[in-house]
């Protein structure tokens, strides 16, 4: 699940660059910067890509960087992720937990120094309910009801993903289906579709609330099975990671209207990385499969 959104996150930090008309001698003094992409999650292990940045007019693509020094602080918890070959990422099995405030540190002899402070949410333990054809699908036919419910934390800010997915037995894997978003903490200003099927949202609708979120199933899709039928998961999610998206929604409006002089729309993308660019997104939750 973490490997999938970091890939997602990465692919959209390249999708959000859109070409302009752009006079060389701005960009002729351009300091390469270092670019820290991650999903830190709760009681899971560490994965870091860091690649570098270049000017839109230079000829070369960003690359890996191999040699980067990193370290990750908290409290008194101090690590060094290394490099791993295999996966293209910095990585260590070192976890941490819900509420934990990490300080990230990247350092490499050809870029500047880079940084990030980040503090992984506090889970709000989701519970799961599944009512066997208990309403009807968008077909017009019996569908299986799915619910999950939740606490939303009052007198703050709270941004989630949601994503649900059904179990195909015949060749043993989890598929994620679209959830509806005809529930108004949903609607299209306040709320994001991954390219995995998860949708992100805040609780600006229900601030404090105790909060249900429901969807019928296509017809018959899991009456075969034997066991497991459906999972969902809902994980409280950082901010960063919630206005990274934001902002590439913005960039990917933005490519649709144009300027005189054929210039688009200029979208700053979100990051947390001091001096330096990408997101470091940060979550936690749990899988609620449903029998």
């Amino acid at each position: 699940m973490k490997k999938n959104i970091l890939y997602i996150l990465i692919a959209s930090l390249f999708s959000s660059c859109f070409q302009d008309t752009i006079k060389p001698d701005i960009l002729k003094d351009y300091t390469p910067k270092l670019v820290v992409n991650s999903l830190i999650a709760a009681d899971e292990s560490i994965s870091i890509e860091i690649t570098n940045s270049v000017a839109s007019i230079d000829s070369a693509f960003p690359n890996l960087i191999k040699n980067a020094q990193v370290t990750i602080k908290s409290g008194a918890v101090e690590i060094k992720p290394t490099y791993s070959d295999i996966t293209e990422t910095y990585v260590s099995p070192q976890t941490f937990a819900a509420g934990d405030i990490l300080e990230v540190r990247v350092s490499h002899p050809d870029y500047p120094n880079v940084a990030s402070t980040l503090r992984i949410p506090s889970d709000v333990n989701p519970t799961g309910t599944l009512i066997e054809n208990g309403g009807i699908d968008t077909g017009g036919l019996v569908g299986d009801l799915i619910q999950v419910n939740f606490n939303d934390p009052s007198n703050e800010l709270n941004y989630y993903r949601l994503k649900v997915s059904y179990f195909n037995e015949t060749v043993g894997v989890w598929v994620p289906f679209v959830f509806p978003k005809s529930d108004p903490s949903l609607a299209e200003y306040n709320s994001f579709a991954l390219n995995d099927f998860s949708i992100l949202f805040s609780d600006e609708l229900f601030d404090g609330q105790n909060k249900t979120f429901s969807t019928v199933t296509p017809s018959g899709i899991v009456s075969r099975n034997t066991g497991d039928k459906y999972r969902v998961e809902l994980t409280s999610i950082s901010r960063d990671f919630f206005e990274y998206y934001r902002s590439i929604q913005r960039a990917t409006d933005a490519k649709e209207l144009t300027f005189q002089g054929s210039y688009n729309n200029a979208v700053v993308i979100h990051t947390n990385i001091l001096n330096g660019l990408g997101i470091i997104a940060t979550e936690s939750g749990k899988e609620i499969v449903l029998k």
